[in-house]
């Protein structure tokens, strides 16, 4: 059983349903090709079937995880990026 998701933004929020814009901004996908590590559990598959047509997901493996946090991961600590 996977306990992660990689969830990426694809499009924007043009004819975008309210809904789907409050579950992006829950999900932090703001802006198109951004990506977001997200938990495996009933409420964040429900959403993600909500905001399908707008994003990509799927389990990531250890390699891709590893090359996106050295290439572009941070991590906030009281607010300032580090």
């Amino acid at each position: 059983e996977e306990k992660l998701v990689l969830v990426i933004r694809i499009r924007g929020i043009l004819n975008m349903a309210p809904k789907c814009k409050k579950i992006l901004q829950l999900l932090r996908l703001r802006q198109i090709n951004n990506a977001v590590f997200v938990r495996v559990n009933a409420s964040t598959i429900n959403m993600l079937r909500m905001v399908e047509p707008y994003v990509a997901y799927g389990y990531p493996n250890l390699k891709s995880i590893r090359d996106l946090l050295y290439k572009r991961g941070f991590v906030k600590l009281s607010g300032q990026r580090i």
